[in-house]
């Protein structure tokens, strides 16, 4: 096995976004039960994150093998980690890494859904779709390919590991949790922006190559709004406490990401959007991590 490569191709960097969005349903967990149970939640982090170790893997080796990875412009926020045009003689392992993660994450998902219920065998298998057919499938369907995101790591990330912590679902924790699903969608929309005239080259058509940039730019916007209307509702019902008016400090920020691209997305060069690429992935690691800290 090349470790290297397996580690580059896994990209731990962005692995942390798993932590960030567990720390809600955690958070939520803790703050009506005042405890957790430390294997169930030893469980989720370890299935997560081979969640997303797994669909990591899968896209660096089909762009990979697709030729892609030659053709985009990379950042460091987009255009994957090169990890196997440097060592393109490891694909293969690299292949056989996202099998190993996704098998591991199927085993504690089957495991635990014998302990909590059949409803978290549904959420699971929804899961796992969305980690196989992110990129061969859903990156042809503009659509599906910006929902899928933040339908992952919030929607079903969120309230999956709320169901196994209480074996409840919480209203309190859906709505919240579409504040991270915006915003994870709004991470991979603007991290597409760089890699448009590669992607659309091979195929691939997300909103930004169908629709055009300026339309993704006011997708990206719109997003931001529903974020800060969707934390707005959910302080007006007492679903949580006014400490969480902290998190509107990351939804301001993405709002001023959508002000800068409805004015300069249809010609932004890729060094431009860098500065934007950087806040973007800080606004989305910041956002479920102030929630978390405001419910507790």
């Amino acid at each position: 096995m090349h470790l290297s490569t397996l580690i580059a191709t896994s990209r731990p960097a962005f692995l942390v976004l798993t932590f960030a969005c567990l720390s809600v349903p955690f958070a939520f967990a803790y703050h009506e039960q005042q405890t957790i149970n430390p294997f169930l939640a030893s469980l989720i982090a370890i299935g997560a994150l081979c969640a997303h170790i797994a669909v990591n893997m899968l896209n660096e080796y089909l762009d990979f093998t697709s030729g892609l990875d030659t053709k985009t412009d990379k950042t460091p926020f987009s255009g994957g980690s090169g990890g196997l045009i440097a060592q393109p003689h490891a694909k293969q392992s690299i292949l056989v890494g996202a099998i190993i993660a996704l098998i591991v994450c199927c085993i504690i998902g089957v495991y635990i859904s014998l302990i909590v219920g059949l409803p978290l065998l549904v959420i699971g298998l929804l899961g796992i779709s969305i980690v196989l057919t992110y990129t061969p499938i859903l990156n042809r369907f503009p659509v599906l390919c910006l929902l899928a995101p933040g339908a992952g790591f919030g929607l079903l990330l969120i309230n999956g590991s709320y169901f196994i912590l209480t074996q409840t679902f919480n209203p309190n924790v859906l709505l919240v949790s579409f504040i991270v699903f915006f915003q994870v969608n709004n991470l991979l929309l603007l991290n597409q922006f760089p890699d448009i005239e590669a992607d659309k080259a091979h195929g691939r058509r997300h909103w930004a190559i169908h629709y055009g940039r300026a339309s993704a730019a006011r997708i990206y916007t719109g997003m931001a709004l529903f974020s800060a209307g969707t934390l707005a509702i959910s302080l007006g019902l007492g679903y949580i406490s006014l400490l969480n008016l902290i998190v509107f400090i990351p939804i301001g920020l993405s709002l001023h990401i959508g002000w800068f691209l409805m004015r300069m997305a249809s010609h932004a060069s890729n060094q431009e959007l860098l500065p934007n690429l950087r806040n973007n992935v800080l606004i989305t690691l910041l956002t479920p991590c102030l929630i978390a800290l405001g419910v507790l």
